[in-house]
């Protein structure tokens, strides 16, 4: 019944968040079956995770700080994000759904949900309920930004006549970058919680920044894509 309850609080706020997200696209919505397929990819997505990061385990708790940070940015940032972007191009990059550059932005935030849900499972099973609500506001949504922020790239690059692989680089440059700022901060306790909140806002801010800037886009990129 535990176990039951656990996963329930991880995967529920998650969808939950996807599903928002998924309404900020105004102007042609993601079917619910390619969402969660690509909800699904980004679950998966953890195991590789958790192989690439357990070598520095005990790097992460007791290494210097450079250590520390280096691992923050090269490992957990890059290859989080790395992966999550594998799970986009693998489950909704190519899809005739995705004909807008915002579409980038969204199935990137749905793939980063599906992997905070089970990061957020792993975390109430070691820890306890009681980290359930912080995970799914701050953590949750953490992922959301870094991914939704790389995702705008991920659209253009979708549309691009040439340039593509350089906008995808880009995408994943920006969202292990951010990513990275925020490990950092978490594991080498630079700011209070107030700051993270902070931070958060900052992201958020920039988030829906770019998904106007990427629904204005969206007609456009229509266009293009059926001259293909």
């Amino acid at each position: 019944m535990r176990l039951i309850v656990l996963v329930v609080v991880s995967l529920v706020p998650a969808l939950a968040w996807a599903w928002f997200f998924r309404e900020q696209d105004l102007y042609e919505k993601e079917s619910p079956g390619a969402l969660l397929l690509t909800f699904l990819a980004g679950m998966i997505a953890v195991i590789p995770a958790i192989l690439l990061e357990e070598p520095f385990r005990n790097m992460i708790e007791t290494g210097s700080i450079l250590s520390r940070v280096l691992i923050a940015f090269l490992v957990v940032g890059l290859g989080e994000e790395a992966l999550k972007l594998l799970a986009v191009y693998c489950s909704a990059y190519q899809r005739a759904e995705f004909t807008e550059v915002i579409d980038g932005m969204i199935y990137s935030i749905t793939a980063a949900l599906g992997f905070a849900a089970v990061e957020n499972l792993l975390y109430t099973l070691a820890f306890g309920i009681q980290v359930a609500p912080a995970r799914a506001l701050v953590s949750s949504l953490a992922h959301a930004a870094f991914s939704g922020l790389g995702g705008f790239h991920v659209g253009l690059a979708r549309f691009a006549s040439q340039g593509s692989t350089g906008q995808a680089i880009s995408g994943l440059v920006l969202a292990a970058f951010l990513h990275g700022i925020y490990n950092t901060l978490i594991m080498i306790k630079l700011v209070s919680p107030l700051g993270i909140i902070l931070l958060m806002g900052i992201l958020y801010w920039g988030l829906f920044r770019r998904l106007r800037q990427a629904a204005a886009l969206s007609p456009f990129c229509r266009r293009l894509d059926q001259r293909k």
